[in-house]
């Protein structure tokens, strides 16, 4: 018999989402839980987490918290993940920063940081690693807002050789963690941006030109290893194949996690309509099959059936539509081998 709350809970949910059998298991490297009202939503989006986990074969899934802005008043972070957890490590391993790290970012001016501010930041990073996490995220430099994850999804923009950031680089290249980047690539100057962006009245009319400041991010520190996230789904559509081939081939401590939503015709997404990988995408993992590992930015929702939780469902479906339709020495390095090396899993 069951008879703890959380028990039955989670029981349900595993009859609501039968377990998959068949594909390749998967490592998710970059996976949120939905904490729109505060922490305290955070146990049961942890239950519906491991429910959705168990019917898609995810063997684990890296957990971080979001690139909150300073005006934020919902802030989570390694703390706050560590109490929720009881030690469930077989499932489950934490990044951090994206609580406290992105809004000290943010919230600095390049031309103020010295050595007292660094100072404070780098005791922030001592303490997330200190904390067990195995890497830094997410870490916003360039975060546009998306309409469909509401109001609190905000718009946030830094330079990507910021000092602060720089030193971040150090940092990881210091304990050989990696950092996990948001960053919406805009190569040249970007107006009006592709709809439905303009929608949120967060975003600005015109994205100015950011690459080469992310280009000297990238080589500051080669020691450095950076995930570049949510390739395959850029939502201002710059982030092409051929744009992200030029990148990876210029710097090898650069990696990239893909996450794949609804298929598009535009080039920036790795499905087409009905959901089949591009071939031009499908080369560039032959091309660079170490630098890739799959994230499916996933925000865990407090309980089944809402909304959120049917675009969560659909997003990690067409993330394992992906892997099915790979070769299969391909999809293992993109579901398990690369995650392994890069973040030095057991």
């Amino acid at each position: 018999m069951l008879h703890n709350p959380i028990s039955v809970f989670i029981f349900l949910l595993c009859l609501a989402f039968p377990v998959r059998a068949e594909g390749v298991q998967f490592i998710d490297t970059h996976v949120h839980l939905e904490h729109t009202h505060g922490v305290a939503q955070l146990p049961a989006a942890l239950a519906v987490a491991r429910a959705e986990m168990s019917r898609l074969g995810i063997d684990l899934s890296l957990l971080m918290p979001p690139p909150q802005a300073p005006s934020n008043p919902f802030f989570y972070d390694i703390e706050d993940l560590h109490r929720i957890l009881d030690q469930d490590i077989k499932r489950f391993r934490l990044l951090g920063g994206g609580g406290s790290l992105n809004p000290m970012l943010h919230r600095t001016a390049p031309e103020t940081v010295d050595e007292d501010v660094r100072h404070e930041f780098r005791h922030r990073a001592e303490e997330v690693l200190a904390l067990g996490a195995i890497g830094f995220g997410e870490i916003a430099v360039h975060h546009l807002s998306l309409p469909q994850m509401g109001s609190f999804h905000p718009y946030e923009s830094i330079a990507a050789d910021h000092p602060l950031l720089l030193l971040l680089a150090d940092l990881a290249a210091e304990n050989n963690v990696p950092i996990d980047i948001h960053f919406d690539v805009a190569p040249h100057d970007i107006a009006p941006l592709p709809p439905p962006l303009p929608q949120n009245q967060h975003n600005p009319a015109e994205v100015k030109a950011n690459l080469a400041a992310f280009e000297r991010f990238l080589a500051h520190n080669r020691a450095a290893k950076i995930i570049w996230a949510h390739a395959g789904s850029d939502p201002i559509r710059a982030r092409t194949p051929q744009l992200c081939r030029e990148l990876l081939a210029r710097h090898p401590n650069l990696y990239m996690s893909v996450r794949v939503g609804r298929g598009a015709s535009h080039p920036a997404f790795a499905l087409d309509e009905t959901n089949r990988l591009k071939p031009v995408w499908r080369k560039l993992f032959e091309d660079f099959p170490d630098r890739f590992v799959v994230g499916s930015d996933i925000f865990y929702p407090p309980r089944p059936g809402n909304v959120r939780a049917e675009y969560m469902k659909a997003t990690l479906d067409n993330l394992r539509s992906l892997l099915d339709q790979l070769p299969p020495h391909l999809a293992r390095k993109l579901a398990q081998e690369n995650a392994h090396r890069i973040y030095r899993l057991p």
